[in-house]
């Protein structure tokens, strides 16, 4: 029996794909029953919710059978403290949004809703400004702000403010160049697919423990670095017996994007506030449940669109019944896309298989969870109907799929993505650095929580799987039982055991400016087979005891709050269509920045601003000009060509009709110094092509009259003939007219 349920996409692998043994008719192996760490010290007590936490994990993972932990992982109580929460402090002169972040009161009243939940900096406004004619932002772009759970490999909470434009109006095409998109400050870069690529791909899996291994060996790092193995389908585990896996796929890409660096990233409000309430000790329960409120990671670039899988089991028993080679039976496997049987089949061989394969499917009692498809993205009512293909309709199928990868160009998801460190966005909120540190140092301690390295070994060199808090053993072919202990591996020796790392020991205490930690190749022992790959030491440089001794110095009232901040100014002030090129934390006075404008846009004035002893910035006059014409306003039935984004003084752009259109109007217009079109392009339009009628040729004798030839009267009529004529009696010869 195979597992039901949707499998979870990306290259993070779903166990209710494989074929997971764990149960057994008769001898099981001794259950480990799950045991809960100590709970936690409380938490500081947080100034803004007055409350505080407790935590607790898993010192042992239920396996073989054995009892899961019941109850939270977390637990909360109210407080009373004497510290103000930071969010009631006020923003001084920059404009405080309801939210409680501030921002500057240049973006106020600017046509723009900086304040991301609620808009409240364009709400009472004598006179508004307009940065930007176009407010439309590609669509979904607030997917590339989530959060990222590296351990569960799940999408978490909105840590980057995909909604303010940050006072620039930077554009973007479309696919088809027919609509314009404003970027927000977080998009560096965005690009639209011209066409979307939906091709399909085929691999074969000999067994579940080959489908893991191959998951494995692409995600888990070598060295010194362990790869977490975490499998977050919450379908119920069951016995399967070993089969032959096929994975279908088809990535329909729709635009890349790049997110800012970190330092120019703006956040969310909502991830905002949650660091601001973060305490300024290390306390792991805190910072742990920030962790999985908003994951371990960020977004740096990705890929939007939609994804496409489908997953078979082939029995071997099934294998065996269709009596054809390993070759053809991939081969029709690829001509019939698998599961989908979008085209008919052709070959007489892929014929019977097709066959076979329906029968299996339609007289099995099993036949529903021996296929499983998933999509990502797209329209949630064509993803329904993908999920219960008809084998014997190619035609429906194919139609469905094209309407549900028609619809991802509208509804895109992120199908993959690069991911960079949460605490990199840790800014914008007092004692930054200090949280930094510890946020970095939370994430360390919550990766190394949930690892197979605490479960209890597989016998029979069988893969240890880590799925909602539970060990799960995938055997190989010729062994079953919830440790993999019964029988013996298919195409494997006897008594060969494969080695496995233990767990990371703890860091040592720094010496000499470095501290270490070690493993052992124990979990299991090698035997005969193959020992472990990668270092059994770590050593690194104790950056931490320098961090906070720089930090000390920098922000010595995160430390001990009789003490005085460091004089310093505020977040230096934004610059309309320009950037500050090195933001930095914390600008003490004396600090100078420098400041750059987007592309299309050149600098007027003294590009640097510096923080003065009245901790106020000091700067002249400051104007991004642009310097380059947008592109023109069209009708819709009219081209333009170039067509580009932006064109420089003096470039051209050529205006066509479609097809059967006959175009009124100039068929050129020109970029000026005045950065307008000239003439204006709404001049020319696209009108409908007036057909003249055929015309009749009429005979040398004949004129039109009334779109009619009628003869001509004979004063009418012209000479037509040329004859030579000869006079007999006078003797002469010469040409005339009749």
């Amino acid at each position: 029996m195979t597992m039901s349920g949707s499998c979870r996409l990306g290259s993070v692998l779903l166990l209710s794909c494989l074929t997971v043994v764990l149960l057994l008719p008769a001898v099981r192996a001794e259950p480990v029953h799950c045991v809960w760490t100590p709970w936690s010290p409380w938490s500081a007590c947080d100034a803004c919710s007055k409350t505080q936490t407790q935590i607790r994990s898993f010192s042992v993972y239920p396996q073989f059978g054995g009892l899961g932990c019941t109850g939270n992982s977390h637990r909360t109580q109210s407080c009373e403290t004497t510290q103000g929460c930071p969010l009631e402090e006020g923003c001084g002169n920059r404009f405080q949004c309801q939210s409680g972040k501030c921002i500057n009161q240049a973006l106020v009243c600017n046509g723009d809703m900086d304040c991301e939940t609620d808009g409240s900096d364009e709400q009472r406004c004598k006179t508004r400004g307009e940065i930007c004619t176009l407010q439309k932002p590609p669509p979904q772009i607030e997917l590339t702000g989530l959060g990222y759970d590296a351990l569960k490999g799940q999408f978490r909470g909105s840590v980057i403010n995909t909604l303010s434009f940050g006072g620039q109006c930077r554009r973007t095409f479309s696919g088809n160049h027919q609509d314009f998109y404003r970027l927000p400050q977080s998009v560096l870069r965005y690009t639209f697919q011209v066409t979307a690529e939906n091709d399909f791909s085929s691999e074969f899996y000999s067994s579940s423990w080959h489908y893991v291994q191959d998951i494995n060996n692409r995600e888990t790092t070598t060295g010194t670095t362990s790869g977490h193995h975490y499998f977050t389908s919450k379908e119920e585990l069951k016995k399967t017996e070993s089969r032959q896996l096929v994975v279908v796929s088809s990535n329909i890409e729709v635009a890349q994007f790049q997110n800012q660096p970190p330092e120019h990233l703006p956040l969310s409000e909502e991830f905002w506030r949650a660091l601001s309430g973060l305490p300024v000790v290390y306390d792991y329960p805190a910072y742990r449940k920030l962790l999985e409120r908003f994951g371990t990671h960020f977004m740096s670039e990705g890929t939007m669109g939609g994804q496409f899988r489908a997953m078979m089991y082939f029995s071997q028993e099934f294998i065996h019944k269709l009596k054809t080679s390993k070759e053809d039976f991939h081969e029709c496997v690829k001509r019939t896309h698998t599961v989908l049987f979008f085209i008919k089949i052709t070959t007489t061989k892929c014929k019977s298989f097709n066959r076979d394969l329906i029968h299996y499917n339609t007289q099995d009692q099993h036949s529903k969870t021996n296929r499983q498809v998933t999509a990502n993205g797209g329209d949630t009512g064509y993803i329904a109907k993908l999920t219960s293909l008809n084998l014997n309709n190619p035609e429906a199928n194919e139609k469905v799929f094209s309407q549900w990868a028609g619809s991802v160009k509208d509804l895109p998801k992120v199908i993959s993505q690069k991911i960079r460190p949460l605490y990199e966005l840790v800014k914008e909120v007092p004692c930054a650095g200090v949280k930094k540190l510890y946020l970095r140092k939370a994430l360390e301690s919550y990766l190394s929580e949930e690892n197979t390295c605490r479960c209890r070994p597989c016998k029979n060199n069988g893969l240890i799987v880590l799925r909602e808090g539970v060990c799960v053993c995938v055997c190989k072919q010729g062994t079953s039982g919830p440790a993999c202990e019964h029988g013996a591996p298919v195409e494997e020796q006897p008594g060969v055991i494969h080695g496995g790392w233990s767990c990371w020991s703890e860091w040592s205490v720094c010496s000499a400016g470095r501290r270490s930690r070690s493993r052992s190749c124990n979990h299991p022992v090698p035997q005969n087979g193959k020992s472990c790959i990668g270092k059994s030491e770590e050593t690194v440089n104790c950056e931490e005891e320098e961090e906070l001794q720089y930090l000390r110095m920098m922000e010595p009232h995160c430390f001990d709050q009789t003490l005085e901040p460091i004089r310093r100014c505020g977040s230096p002030p934004p610059l309309i269509n320009g950037f500050i090129l090195d933001p930095k934390e914390l600008y003490a006075v004396g600090s100078k920045v420098e400041y750059s404008c987007i592309d299309g846009y050149h600098l007027v004035g003294e590009p640097v601003a510096e923080c003065t002893e009245q901790l106020t910035w000091k700067r002249a006059q400051q104007l991004c000009k642009s310097t380059e014409c947008v592109p023109p306003v069209l009708s819709a039935d009219v081209s333009g060509t170039p067509w580009k984004l932006s064109y420089r003084i003096g470039e051209t752009v050529e205006l066509n009709c479609t097809a059967g259109r006959a175009r009124d109007g100039p068929a050129e217009i020109r970029c000026n110094s005045g950065l307008a079109w000239s003439p204006q392009s709404e001049n020319t339009k696209c009108l409908a092509a007036v057909t003249a009628p055929p015309v009749t040729e009429c005979q040398p004798w004949q004129k039109r009259a009334q779109d009619k030839c009628v003869c001509r009267v004979p004063y009418e009529c012209e000479p037509s003939l040329e004859v030579c004529a000869t006079s007999v009696e006078r003797s002469w010869t010469r040409g005339q007219s009749v």
